[in-house]
């Protein structure tokens, strides 16, 4: 114990390194925690959100199934009364017919009406209406204004509009002011109808039987199915109007929140958005009648409330972990001292002595001071062995790309001035400006310091300029062919000055100082591991041990010569991208000689 209280008050009066490795440590430990903490508050939290976005999405679905249930029933009733011939037979006459042949038809109407007002749940009234003024109702008009006049209203002249295919669609929200005042559940109540038009013999339309649904009712299916009662789940049109709400004051609004406009272009989903003043979680689900969204709005503060037990707990595990921390820390740091004596003899003999033991010394700051300086200058000495090592490496690979920009040689400019001359003397004015501009081209592209690795539309167009001027030398001779059926590679990229050393390898080799007529072809190829850049002559090949000296020239470094060749792009491809990569050649005698470069798709 006095050991203890001897070195607590050593630690709090001397500035040592055990101080700062228990300050820095119980600052590394509570940054841990508290990082630990948030991240376990927003991992519940999402995953919280998700279990709601499932969860709603499983309500809705059931909900749009309802839904979806209770049109398909109200489809199949306005079917039945549309395509009914008493119905038809009132409605092709040219005005309302008498009574006397009504009532023939209506009696037939009224027991259809009848099974209707039976079965149908969601239905509040089916409306009749004909072009020619006829109009009944699920109860014989005996609860509609007689002198009201429906085809001047515009839901009603909707419903008479001709439509291809839509036989079955919506009218949206209107007001019910064709009731008697005395049927107070709907005289002046809004309501949400859908629409059946009834057809002639032509296929002309003749008017329509129209579906008022009871919105209480589709409401209260909604509500069944609501998030807790906390959140509200709503219908929606194709013109973002709300049509059926738990808050009869929004029915009829538009709805103009942000991402309102993604839902009809996707078939369900979820985003979150501010809605009346705060942040809501929107999901929204297609129904069976198009255009028709039925969207669910869960406040984010009902979910990140549920977080609300785990975040309290979480604080008593974090003051209850710091406590542990400091006792753990303290015992390790006591711990820790004991044989850093030892540790440090120990240090002093690495590299000259074997042996290696630890005695138990005094906790003295000079000796742990001792400790860092030894630390500290063999650190040095590793840090100057590995900057020597890596400005060596980065001088050899400067002297290598050096090397290989000096493609462009005196010989081959000495020989396109000369062609340059000869040009000019024979009048060629459009070649000598060519060859300037390709030359100019080529001097630009070698001795630009941009980094290594360039677009490969940029390495053959280096190409064309080379080939253009190697083909004035050899009078046109050369037919330059490039395969390229995929364009998208164009952008790919690949080392610098690549391709150029190799082309004109294929001429040195494959034609020499012989001005006879010869084909290069260039192709670039998508293949499993990358690109297979093909570069083709027609020139005078190899023969069977010239090919093999020449793969073994590709392989061993030590049977390279000097000049810049095949060996150092191999050697380039695989330094660069490893050993998968690399350069393949494959020749016939008199046939010519093909190169193969494999690298990697770099986009």
């Amino acid at each position: 114990m006095n050991r203890i209280l001897r070195f607590l008050r050593r630690f709090m009066l001397q500035k040592t390194i055990y101080r700062t490795f228990l300050v820095y440590y119980l600052l590394g430990n509570l940054l841990l925690l508290v990082l630990l903490g948030m991240l376990s508050i927003r991992d519940s939290t999402r995953m919280i959100t998700e279990e709601v976005i499932r969860s709603s999405n499983k309500v809705m679905e059931q909900a749009a199934q309802g839904l979806s249930f209770n049109l398909e029933e109200t489809k199949r009733s306005l079917l039945v009364l549309a395509s009914n011939q008493s119905v038809g037979a009132i409605m092709r006459h040219a005005e309302v017919p008498d009574m006397a042949y009504l009532l023939q038809h209506e009696r037939n109407i009224s027991e259809i009406t009848q099974s209707i007002n039976t079965y149908q749940s969601l239905i509040s009234d089916v409306l009749i209406l004909g072009k020619n003024g006829y109009v009944n109702n699920l109860n014989g008009r005996s609860s509609l204004w007689w002198e009201y006049s429906f085809g001047a209203q515009p839901w009603a002249q909707e419903s008479f509009q001709p439509r291809q295919g839509d036989y079955f669609f919506s009218l949206g929200i209107h007001h019910q002011d064709y009731y008697l005042s005395s049927d107070i559940s709907r005289y002046g109540r809004p309501t949400l109808s859908v629409a059946m038009q009834v057809k002639g013999f032509r296929r002309e339309v003749i008017g329509s039987v129209i579906a008022n649904l009871d919105l209480q009712k589709v409401n209260s299916m909604f509500e069944r199915n609501n998030y807790q009662n906390r959140g509200s789940i709503f219908l929606i049109d194709e013109n973002r109007r709300i049509i059926v709400h738990q808050n009869n004051e929004e029915i009829g609004q538009i709805m103009d929140i942000a991402g309102i406009d993604e839902i009809y272009e996707q078939k369900s989903g979820n985003f979150r958005t501010p809605l009346y003043g705060e942040e809501h979680l929107i999901i929204y689900q297609p129904t069976a009648v198009e255009g028709w969204m039925m969207i669910s709005a869960v406040p984010m503060s009902e979910i990140t409330s549920q977080s609300a037990p785990l975040k309290s707990n979480l604080a008593r595990i974090l003051y209850l972990c710091l406590i542990l921390n400091v006792l753990i820390s303290l015992a390790v740091t006591f711990r820790i001292s004991r044989p850093m004596q030892g540790l440090l003899k120990t240090l002093d003999k690495i590299g000259t002595d074997d042996m290696l033991y630890i005695r138990d010394k005094n906790y003295q700051y000079h000796e742990i001071n001792q400790i860092g300086m030894k630390f500290k200058e063999l650190m040095d000495r590793i840090d100057l062995l590995i900057q020597q090592n890596y400005l060596t490496q980065i001088a050899l690979k400067e002297e290598e790309l050096k090397a290989l920009q000096a493609q462009i040689n005196p010989h081959f400019l000495f020989n396109t001035l000369q062609l340059l001359q000869t040009e000019i003397v024979c009048g060629n004015i459009e070649s000598s400006n060519h060859i300037v501009l390709s030359l100019s081209h080529m001097f630009r592209y070698s001795m630009r310091q941009s980094g290594e690795l360039v677009e490969l539309r940029t390495e053959l167009e280096h190409v064309r300029n080379y080939l253009y001027i190697m083909n004035k030398k050899y009078d046109d001779l050369l037919e330059v062919d490039e395969y390229i059926p995929d364009q998208r590679v164009l952008p790919c990229r690949i080392p610098k000055l690549l391709l150029q050393p190799v082309v004109e390898n294929c001429i040195r080799h494959g034609f020499g100082e012989d001005r006879r007529e010869g084909a290069i072809r260039i192709s670039v190829t998508t293949v499993r591991r990358g690109l297979l850049i093909a570069i083709c002559d027609s020139g005078k090949g190899m023969d069977a041990d010239e090919l093999k000296r020449l793969r073994r020239q590709l392989d061993k470094p030590d049977e390279k010569n000097g000049n810049i060749g095949l060996y150092n792009i191999n050697h380039r491809i695989k330094l660069n991208f490893g050993q998968d990569f690399g350069i393949r050649v494959r020749s016939t005698k008199n046939a010519g000689t093909c190169v193969y470069l494999v690298v990697p798709r770099i986009e």
